[in-house]
């Protein structure tokens, strides 16, 4: 049976009315680490490269590959954590 965290993890990703604290679990996870502006085409690419990994480990077991630990799952969503630099931080305007 497929795990589908639209419906096994609402609490995670189904925002509420109200504010709330919540734990997330320990998870594994492919990710970029960057600088820039996300508009530019490097990004695009890397964002490209995220989703190629993502879809070629779900599509595994079809090629006869179940590496241990594996289930069917559903693809998740791009999740993105934005901060400013040291020097951005400084700044009277954002740019």
């Amino acid at each position: 049976m497929k795990y589908e965290w639209r419906k096994q993890e609402k609490n995670l990703y189904i925002p509420k009315q109200k504010s709330e604290l919540v734990t997330i679990p320990e998870q594994k996870f492919f990710m970029i680490k960057g600088k820039g502006n996300p508009n530019e085409h490097e990004f695009a690419e890397k964002i490209g490269v995220l989703y190629s990994l993502a879809y070629a480990v779900r599509m595994n077991p079809k090629q006869g590959y179940t590496p241990d630990g594996y289930f069917e799952y559903t693809v998740y969503p791009l999740e993105g954590i934005w901060d400013l630099t040291e020097e951005g931080k400084k700044l009277d305007t954002l740019n």
